[in-house]
């Protein structure tokens, strides 16, 4: 039950959390919930077989907005520079350079908030994917698990 005068949107986020989808998923090793600290959530995503992503994800007015997602260097706590984005050999990529920097460093998916503004008709066109205020954050991390699940991260000092 949420603390009196809590918020709302943060408790929801909580209960969604703990919810046997977010930690299956992370008992299975596809993602780990590093931080929360309102209005942003501090996650990992595995990538490929052998690499982690860190996310930072912008969750205010959740669930009605999607989350806004960005690669995040966990040590740092700092955007991760495009040249350490995964590499994920769908078309498009994921994380786009010619995108995505211009875009608040944000994944090309119809889950994310700042994707799905600059494409309205996603929800029509792939609704399986897109978010809608009925989804939770384990809809967010299973379909940025899933683009990334047969990516990589580049060797450090490589050019994308």
């Amino acid at each position: 039950m949420p603390e009196p005068g809590g918020d709302p949107t943060l408790e929801r986020l909580r209960r969604h959390l703990h919810s046997p989808e977010v930690e299956n998923g992370a008992a299975a090793g596809f993602w780990r919930v590093i931080e929360l600290a309102w209005p942003f959530l501090t996650v990992t995503i595995a990538v490929g077989d052998d690499a982690d992503l860190g996310m930072r994800l912008q969750v205010d007015d959740y669930p009605v907005k999607a989350p806004a997602g960005q690669p995040w260097d966990i040590a740092t706590g700092m955007p991760l520079p495009v040249e350490r984005w995964p590499v994920t050999g769908r078309n498009p990529e994921v994380f786009r350079p010619e995108w995505s920097p211009n875009s608040g460093n944000a994944p090309y998916l119809a889950c994310d908030r700042i994707a799905l503004a600059g494409h309205p008709d996603w929800p029509v066109q792939h609704p399986q994917h897109a978010w809608n205020p009925s989804r939770t954050i384990g809809f967010y991390l299973r379909e940025l698990h899933r683009a990334l699940e047969f990516g990589h991260l580049p060797p450090a000092g490589a050019n994308r």
